[in-house]
């Protein structure tokens, strides 16, 4: 009995794979089948955007609040540029602040100031060798 309904069921499904493969050329040959083009899509109207009063000046109560809002934001980064300024000015060591009591020829070009006028007082110097020898 078991054998029959084995053979019975290869039977149905030898029959069945040739009727399934002939549908699937049907439809190929088809123009609406399985791998034919797509049908296009009806196009939706878009609804119209209905006028809102979520502004951010409404918000916040108007043009006027937000230029104090802006002056306030400069004040306080202004402030915390000064504060950043004086910290780092006291951070530095004593020898490296700027002094402003400090004449100009005491500062770190010194030497060169006084090779440069030893330079023009010995060119001087040669000028006026070569007048007396004329």
């Amino acid at each position: 009995m078991v054998r029959r309904t084995i053979a019975l069921a290869l039977l149905l499904l030898l029959l069945a794979a040739p009727a399934a493969a002939l549908g699937q050329t049907t439809q190929q040959q088809q123009p609406g089948g399985a791998f034919g083009p797509l049908p296009q899509a009806a196009p939706t109207a878009a609804p119209t955007p209905e006028p809102s009063n979520d502004s951010i000046t409404s918000d916040l109560g108007g043009r006027a609040t937000l230029i104090i809002i802006g002056a306030a934001l400069l004040v306080a980064f202004f402030a915390i540029g000064v504060f950043i300024s004086r910290d780092a000015r006291r951070a530095l060591p004593e020898g490296h602040r700027p002094d402003s009591r400090r004449l100009r020829e005491e500062g770190p070009h010194k030497h060169k100031r006084q090779a440069k006028a030893r330079a023009r007082d010995r060119g001087k110097a040669q000028k006026a060798a070569r007048r007396k020898n004329r």
